[in-house]
């Protein structure tokens, strides 16, 4: 549970950063928003998409059962929520 908390931070910060204008990683922010929104969310322009779909990977090729994957995955997302809520009132 505690690696998919630090997981989710990871994925959060990186979307996060993405989307900030003049950050470290506002270059791949504007590559990735001329993808079609279908490929553009999970690779980065959604925080939300993006940390689920870290999580979901992450547990998958750790070889977890299905329902462990589901429910670490749903958490990951809902901490990634938490985080932008502490993240908007921070900035």
């Amino acid at each position: 549970m505690i690696e998919i908390l630090k997981i989710s931070l990871i994925a959060f910060m990186f979307s996060a950063l993405t989307q900030e204008e003049h950050s470290l990683l506002s270059w791949y922010g504007r590559l990735i928003e001329k993808l079609p929104w279908w490929l553009c969310k999970p690779l980065g322009g959604c925080y939300r998409c993006f940390t689920g779909q870290v999580c979901f990977w992450y547990l998958v090729i750790g070889k977890r059962e299905i329902l462990e994957i589901l429910f670490l995955t749903s958490f990951g997302i809902m901490t990634s929520m938490i985080y932008n809520a502490i993240y908007c009132n921070l900035k």
